[in-house]
Order: structure tokens, then C-alpha cells, then sequence
């Protein structure tokens, strides 16, 4: 009876509580998918710009926006809709606005409030949209898109309505800006030409085609006199506007063509900057002569801008960081590595205080609060600061029970040792692949071993002696991962295929197999510490918890991209995952293996109740609010929730 009055009284009350309710976040908690705590990781960049007055800056991500204040580098904001894969940004001449979108399914044009970081309207992008660009008085928004008919579309940003299409272009147009006085659209395009258009009549003024390749990104100089056009073909043409002709063209001191994959003038419009492959180069815009090149990404730098007050120089490159150069002496100021590619595993040590994952070749220790601790390259061991080249393929981390060593796998069938505290290389085994596990005692590890022309089996070696004791049977699945029991009795390895099998430690023989209800690979399998769940994450975008001993299903939880990792923390309360999208998120775990904080905002209480009855009568796999995994939303979810919270009072 008591139990019924309290449902009564929560039924009831329940109304009462739908205004959300604001508090403090980290940037690890902004904007999470229903049922995540945290986020680490910030997802791949793909385009930078400053806020008018610079002191912001905003970051295009495969996961939305992120906004930094330029004087303490910090996270102010993050914009997104889950999907968001954000390609392309903007700011409004006022800096109250930021225009974002991207590629598919992401079309939408989204307009952000930059103070208060609401949504305040949108534009259908109709196509993927590849750039964007505000006018000078900022009543027109320009937007490029892709096929089949290459448009740059003008948007009335007052009423957010189309104002005009132009079509000219015969292939992608990736390069848009605005003249000073608003007059004249530039657009840089793949048919290798640069298009100038009256931005009052929609006509094309005229057609440069002096380009012979991909024209990558078009820039006017601050006094409006000179046009500046970077192109794959190695070279950065300079027109005078005035008279309409080539007064300069640039090229770097290579042998050979340097892709310009950017490029942007300074504010005093002395100095040009271009991004190529993997250098940034300097140029005096009075002398055309190169002044100075800015060494240290690793790889190809697609984007490059100055701040408003020319004192500093940001790039993005796809060494998946984000760099501040002083542009007065060139010096990297900051790096930031928060920003990586598609993360493709993630493991907790033993002690609970750190977490290590891998974006390719790179691998990434963070400690709970979301902060950054250390960063290497997987091939070298060297740190990310003093590489210049080698990148490794890296599909899994693990750490050894003592946490002193990190295992990894790829696909370069090698199977590597480190020490987790420096990032050096110990040694390197032969076989290997993207499975791989440490026995509890930490003497065994096992891996997908594919030594000595066999396929498809799993090798247990001695990690004293790097020798190999015992191989299975053959395994007619390609494996991607697997994890030994917490007491070290059985190893449970997934495939492609998702099936789970769990095999007999030493003898290697199958002892359990799993026919999952994932619909595509199990990329990733992990043991509660108690030994009493087993949970997997797969690419048809679920995290999966499981009954090791009987096979059954536990819970499921939907995920907003596919799922690459999964891991316990030591006590089993958190659930890490990782995600294609560069991110890490964590999920709360109730002592019986089941998700708790169902609307993820921390805590366990009235919100939860709340979110599980908006769901009510919602049927089928991977719903956060069926709390009890019995396929459908209803009172005994409700029940569950109510039962947490009256034992955490």
C-alpha cells in the first residue's frame, strides 16, 4: 500500500517537474545522448572560425560545435542536435549568431544564439552544405551545396527564407566569402575556377579560370583590393580587383606542387597564411616572398585562420589536433588533442583514475575528469609534440591488472607492449590483430593470433617470457574483440557475424555461444568486475548487457553512432563507450547490471521518473527508459526508478 501511495504522489506530481532545470556542466556533460553522464573526447574537427571580435572561437565537429573563449582556452558552449556532424560554420558580423551545418544526414542550416546557445532557427540546407558565409551587414547567409546541381544558395536571414540560387558551378564549391561592401559573392570551386557573382541579381560577373586544379579556398584582403584564390594545383593567385587581373602568384620551394588546402590574409593584410599538406606557410603580401613556414603537424592541414586582433595563427589538421601559433615569432602556443578521429577503443585501469583510448594511430590517456593526460604515437612510442611522421593503425588498448603496461592491436597483425606511464615501447609479438586481452593475474594475454598460416583462431601467450602456449580451434568468424572473466576462468571472444563465445581457460574450449540480437559486428565486449554482467556495444548502434552465465539479455541501450568500445569502471557503476564520432561517453550502472540515471543529467531522482513516463507504451530494442530490459516502457519501469530512489534517500 505504501509503495502504491508513492506512486500515486509521483504520478501526480510528475507534471509539475517538466521545466528542465539548470546547473553547472563541464564540457564532458554538455549535450549528452539520453542516458550518458559524461563525454570525453570532442570529436574530429573539420572547420574553425573566430568570433568578429576574437574572443571566441568556434570548432566544427563530427559531434556539433564547440565554443572557446580565446583568453583562458576554455569551453564556453557546445551546440548540437544529435545527429550532428557539423562541417561547416559561420558568425554573424555581430557575433550574436552562428550558422553551422554539414553533410548527410546532417542539411539543416541551424542558427545558434552564441550567448545563451538555444537554437534560434533553422534553414532546409536542401543538399549537403560544404560552406557558409554571413554578408558584411549580415541580412544574407550564403550556403554551397553538393550534387547533382552544385547551388549556392542566398538566405534572407530576417524571415530565413531562400532569396536567390545560383547555379554556374560544375562540380562541389568547398570556398565562399563575401566582398566588403556586400556586393559581390566569391566562390572557389572542384571545376577549377572562381566564380564572382552579383549578390543583387544572382548573375555571374565573371568566371576566373587561370586555376588547373581544385580551387580549395578564396579570401578578399581587409581593404577589399585584392582577391585571393589557394588551389591543388600548388598555387595561390593574387587579382586586383580593380582591373580584374593576376597581379601575383605564389608558390612554395617544393620539387613538387604543394596542395593550398587554405588560406587567410591577417588583419593588417601584411601577411597571408596557406596550409598544405602538413606545414603552414607565411607570405609578405607587398614582396609575394614566403617569409616564414610553421613546422609540427603530422599530417594534411585543411584549415587555417587569423584571429581578429592578428596575433595569433589556429590550425586544425587531420593529426586530429587543433594548434595556437604566435604569429609574431611562430612558436606553438598550445595544442589541443581532445579532437580525434573515430575512437575505436577505450579501457579503464585497474585502479579506476585513468582511461586510455585509441583514434588510429594515436592513443590518448585522460584522467575521470575528462582532462587529457598523455599522448603518443602508436608506432614510435615518440610523444605527439616531436613527431613529424609514422602513424600506426590502432584498434584496441588494453591495460595489464597492475596498470603498469598497455597492450594494443591493430591492423598491422602486431600485437605491442608499453609502459603506461611514459608511452615506451617494451616489445612486440608476433600475430596479432584488433583482439586482445590481459588474464586477471596479468600472465596471460590473449589475441586474435593468425600465426604460422593459420586463420581465424585466438593465441594465449606468456607474457614473461613472450612465448605462445596454447591455440584454439580454428574460429570460422573474423574477431574483433575479447575479455577475459574477473576470475579468469573463461575468455568471451564476438566476431563480425556478432556472435559471443565464451571459451574454458587454459584448454581454449568453447564452453558458451551467444546469438546476440545485434543486427551488425560486436565491436567490443567487457566483464563487470563481479563477473556478473557482460556487456557489448556494436555497430547497429546499441550497448548490450548480458547474463554470462545463461546467454540472456539484461538491458539495452540506443547510441547516436556506432559503437567501437566498451568498458567498466573497477567499482562496475560506470559504463564507458566509445563512438565513431571521436567521443567517449559514460553510462551509470545499477548493481544488477541495468542502467539507472536513465535521462542521464548525473542523479537519480524525479527527472528520471519523468523521462520514463514521456516514454510510456514505447515498444522495441535499445529504449533507455525500458529500465528492466522487458522490451516495452511501462509502471514497472516506473517501479524500478522508484525503488532506486528511495533506497539512495
Amino acid at each position: 500500500m505504501k509503495q502504491r501511495i508513492f506512486f500515486t504522489v509521483v504520478w501526480l506530481l510528475i507534471p509539475l517537474f517538466l521545466s528542465p532545470i539548470s546547473f553547472a556542466q563541464d564540457y564532458t556533460q554538455m549535450n549528452l545522448p539520453e542516458g550518458a553522464i559524461a563525454r570525453f573526447g570532442k570529436g574530429y574537427i573539420n572547420d574553425i572560425k573566430y568570433s568578429p571580435d576574437g574572443t571566441r572561437l568556434a570548432v566544427a565537429t563530427s559531434i556539433g560545435v564547440w565554443l572557446y573563449d580565446t583568453f583562458t582556452d576554455t569551453e564556453l558552449n557546445f551546440f548540437s542536435e544529435v545527429p550532428d556532424y557539423v562541417g561547416a560554420i559561420a558568425f554573424s558580423p555581430d557575433g550574436r549568431t552562428l550558422a553551422s551545418s554539414g553533410y548527410s544526414p546532417n542539411r539543416i542550416i541551424r542558427l545558434w544564439n552564441t550567448d545563451t546557445g538555444e537554437l534560434c532557427g533553422t534553414l532546409d540546407g536542401y543538399e549537403e552544405i560544404l560552406a557558409l558565409a554571413f554578408s558584411p551587414d549580415g541580412t544574407v547567409l550564403a550556403s554551397s551545396g553538393g550534387e547533382p546541381a552544385y547551388p549556392i544558395r542566398l538566405w534572407n536571414v530576417a524571415n530565413r527564407q531562400l532569396r536567390d540560387t545560383l547555379v554556374g558551378h560544375t562540380d562541389s564549391t568547398f570556398a565562399l566569402s563575401f566582398s566588403a561592401d556586400g556586393e559581390t559573392l566569391v566562390s572557389g570551386s572542384e571545376d577549377h575556377t572562381v566564380g564572382l557573382w552579383d549578390v543583387y541579381t544572382g548573375e555571374l560577373k565573371c568566371l576566373l579560370e587561370e586555376h588547373r586544379d581544385d580551387v580549395n579556398s578564396v579570401a578578399f584582403s581587409p581593404d577589399g583590393k585584392v582577391l585571393a584564390s589557394g588551389s591543388s594545383d600548388g598555387t595561390i593567385q593574387l587579382w586586383n580587383v580593380e582591373i580584374g587581373r593576376i597581379s601575383a602568384v605564389l608558390k612554395g620551394p617544393a620539387r613538387f606542387p604543394e596542395k593550398v588546402n587554405a588560406i587567410a590574409f591577417s588583419p593588417d593584410g601584411k601577411t597571408l597564411v596557406s596550409a598544405t599538406t602538413n606545414q603552414i606557410w607565411l607570405w609578405d603580401t607587398s614582396t609575394h616572398q614566403l617569409k616564414e613556414i610553421l613546422e609540427g603537424h603530422a599530417e594534411l592541414v585543411p584549415t587555417v585562420v587569423f584571429s581578429p586582433d592578428g596575433k595569433t595563427i589556429t590550425s586544425a589538421s587531420r593529426d586530429w589536433t587543433l594548434r595556437l601559433w604566435d604569429a609574431s615569432t611562430g612558436k606553438l602556443r598550445k595544442t589541443f588533442g581532445e579532437h580525434s578521429s573515430s575512437v575505436n577503443t577505450v579501457a579503464f585501469s585497474p585502479g579506476g583514475e585513468t582511461i586510455a583510448s585509441a583514434s588510429r594511430g594515436l592513443i590518448h590517456l585522460w584522467n575521470t575528469k575528462g582532462e587529457l593526460l598523455r599522448l603518443w604515437y602508436a608506432r614510435t612510442g615518440e610523444h605527439l609534440e616531436n613527431l613529424v611522421h609514422h602513424i600506426d593503425s590502432v584498434r584496441t588498448v588494453v591495460f595489464s591488472p597492475d596498470g603498469k603496461h598497455l597492450a594494443s592491436g591493430g591492423n598491422d597483425s602486431r600485437l605491442r607492449l608499453w609502459d603506461a606511464k611514459t608511452g615506451h615501447h617494451i616489445t612486440t609479438l608476433r600475430g596479432g590483430g584488433p583482439a586482445v586481452a590481459f588474464s586477471p593475474d596479468g600472465e596471460l594475454l590473449a589475441n586474435e593470433y593468425g600465426g604460422d598460416g593459420i586463420i581465424g583462431t585466438i593465441g594465449l601467450w606468456d607474457v614473461q617470457m613472450g612465448e605462445l602456449r596454447y591455440v584454439s580451434e580454428e574460429y570460422h568468424g573474423l574477431l574483433t574483440c575479447m575479455v577475459f572473466s574477473p576470475n579468469g576462468k573463461t575468455l568471451v571472444s564476438a566476431s563480425r557475424d556478432s556472435e559471443i563465445v565464451l571459451w574454458d581457460i587454459p584448454t581454449l574450449q568453447r564452453r558458451l555461444s551467444i546469438t546476440t540480437q545485434h543486427t551488425e559486428a560486436v565491436s567490443s565486449v567487457a566483464f563487470s568486475p563481479d563477473g556478473e554482467t557482460l556487456a557489448s556495444g556494436s555497430f547497429d548502434q546499441t550497448l548490450r548487457l548480458w547474463d554470462p552465465h545463461t546467454g540472456k539479455r539484461k538491458a539495452a541501450l540506443q547510441y547516436p553512432d556506432y559503437v567501437t568500445s566498451v568498458a567498466f569502471s573497477p567499482d562496475g557503476r560506470i559504463l564507458a563507450s566509445a563512438s565513431c564520432d571521436g567521443t567517449i561517453l559514460l553510462w551509470e550502472i545499477e548493481a544488477d547490471g541495468r542502467p539507472a540515471d536513465v535521462n542521464g543529467d548525473g542523479s537519480v531522482d524525479i527527472d528520471d521518473l519523468t523521462f520514463v513516463a514521456d516514454h510510456f507504451g514505447h515498444i522495441g530494442k535499445g529504449n533507455v527508459a525500458d529500465v528492466n530490459g522487458d522490451g516495452i516502457v511501462n509502471i514497472l519501469d516506473l517501479v524500478a526508478v522508484g525503488k532506486k530512489i528511495e533506497k539512495d534517500f
